[in-house]
């Protein structure tokens, strides 16, 4: 387990950069974190760094949006706070997300945690979390270490 300290969005966005160069086609990173922590500034900072180019807007009101990084590699981005329970959910919902040859960024795992780590290869965990008004404490688990337990 890692602990970094972010001062700024651009310092977000290095250490999201850094982790994104460790991570292979299978790989679950599931984000969590408060509201307005940077976990979609890192989600992007971590697609651009494997390659995804153009808007990545955010997938909060459509669950997940793929796109494709570089050699083809499928990227993709799910916002799952509007899900209360993922094995409540239509077991098809996620399935076009968790594409074995790609990598997957997930905010707001909550609950769903488990179940979307047993679909990764490998899945890490990586929290995000206020300390003031401009820094934030980002804990990034490694593989396998999901941090189920955290919140959103």
């Amino acid at each position: 387990m890692t602990v970094q300290v972010s001062e700024s969005p651009e310092g977000t966005a290095r250490i999201a950069a850094h982790m994104a160069e460790g991570l292979q086609p299978g790989d679950l990173v599931l984000l969590t974190g408060e509201v307005g922590a940077g976990k979609s500034t890192f989600a992007r900072a971590a697609m651009r760094a494997l390659g995804v180019e153009g808007a990545i807007p955010s997938p909060t009101f459509t669950i997940g949006r793929l796109y494709s990084g570089r050699g083809g590699l499928p990227v993709a981005h799910l916002d799952l706070y509007r899900i209360g329970s993922i094995e409540e959910e239509d077991p098809g919902l996620l399935t076009e997300y968790l594409d074995p040859r790609g990598v997957v960024f997930a905010e707001w795992p909550g609950g769903g945690s488990d179940e979307l780590a047993r679909r990764a290869t490998r899945s890490r965990a990586v929290l995000i979390e206020h300390i003031d008004r401009d820094r934030r404490s980002i804990t990034i688990r490694p593989p396998g270490a999901t941090g189920a337990s955290q919140p959103g």
